[in-house]
């Protein structure tokens, strides 16, 4: 019988007091649900933010597939797999890591404005 689950929320407007949640999410989950970031980020940021990631997510495949990383699953992996059946993925290990962000970025050929 399956289990059902439901995705992290964090409330920016309790924020930083949700910060352990949203480490949380990250380690577990790898995302979460944003709650009141209209207070915090700009319209025209998030905009902005969803337009380089869709702009990422409609490179070629053979770009895609240069997203590798030292994790097993943690780079490029198209839908449907066993453990992510609706959406094709990107990613890498360490988010803080300048070295690790400026890999990513190569490995998906991002433009300066998408860095």
């Amino acid at each position: 019988m399956a289990t059902k689950c439901s995705i992290p929320v964090i409330d920016l407007h309790d924020f930083p007091n949700q910060s352990s949640k949203l480490i949380a999410a990250c380690e577990e989950w790898g995302c979460f649900r944003l709650l009141n970031h209209h207070e915090v980020l700009p319209a025209m940021l998030m905009s902005e933010m969803k337009a380089v990631v869709k702009s990422l997510f409609d490179s070629p495949v053979e770009i895609k597939r240069r997203n590798v990383d030292v994790i097993p699953g943690s780079g490029y992996m198209p839908a449907p797999t066993t453990t992510n059946p609706f959406h094709e993925t990107l990613g890498f290990y360490d988010m803080t890591s300048r070295r690790e962000l400026d890999n990513f970025c190569s490995q998906l050929d991002a433009s300066p404005h998408k860095r």
